[in-house]
């Protein structure tokens, strides 16, 4: 289970989500894994500051008075009755109680706003979860075959290149990232890259990328290719694809 899979899993589990399965596995995590703990005490630190919002409404004596009344025991009726009426009378005056109750109403209306408002949170999460999620990745390949980095492209438009192993950038020089957003067309520079790091690249001057879109890295001088195009030598390229 990846990272990612595991936070989803906390936030459903601290909303009370879950349900079969997952459920299953939510709780068996809660009992073994601690960085599972972790990330479930994450989530309920933030859900709590929503919680601290509500005002606090203690309970009023009529209402202790009420509950004291339906726990005493009630007498029993001396010649037997009808059943179906007298339940149909006490359920009226049940209902009537209730629908005459401020408490009840107050109760209610603050269970429907708790509601609403872990209805809003978890939209927004869940909305947060799906532009955070790659749409494609390219793996590029060294010219041994290895693979040397992994480009993922997001919803939002963001680009991101992760390097692999022990990629390592020539002195005074620096890596460039290029694309083929047209299979014959020429190279577009999507950014350059000084550190051996994840980055975060900017193709906001590009169309969207599509699956089979090819990428590649060359190395250039270090503020990039003085050009516009590859000078330096080609070395990692790959092709797009859907993310899983």
């Amino acid at each position: 289970m990846t990272r990612d899979d595991q936070d989803r899993l906390a936030a459903e589990h601290v909303l009370g989500l879950l349900e079969g399965e997952e459920r299953g596995v939510a709780e068996r995590l809660m009992t073994s894994d601690a960085s599972f703990q972790t990330l479930v005490q994450q989530w309920r630190t933030r859900f709590a500051e929503w919680d601290n919002t509500a005002v606090d409404l203690p309970p009023g004596e009529s209402l202790w008075q009420r509950i004291e009344t339906g726990l005493e025991p009630q007498p029993v009726a001396a010649a037997a009755k009808p059943a179906a009426p007298a339940r149909r009378g006490t359920s009226q005056t049940l209902l009537q109680g209730l629908w005459n109750s401020l408490s009840f109403w107050r109760s209610f209306g603050m269970a429907g706003a708790l509601a609403a408002l872990l209805l809003a949170l978890g939209v927004g999460y869940f909305a947060d979860k799906a532009t955070r999620q790659p749409t494609l990745v390219a793996v590029l390949m060294s010219e041994t075959n290895q693979p040397g980095a992994v480009l993922r492209t997001f919803a939002d438009g963001r680009l991101e290149l992760t390097p692999l192993g022990d990629m390592e950038i020539p002195h005074n020089h620096s890596i460039q990232v290029w694309t083929f957003p047209e299979p014959n067309g020429a190279p577009v520079s999507v950014g350059v890259v000084q550190t051996a790091r994840t980055v975060l690249l900017d193709p906001s001057n590009l169309p969207r990328p599509h699956s089979n879109q090819l990428f590649a890295i060359s190395v250039e001088p270090l503020t990039g290719s003085p050009t516009g195009l590859p000078t330096g030598p080609v070395v990692m390229k790959g092709t797009a694809s859907t993310a899983l």
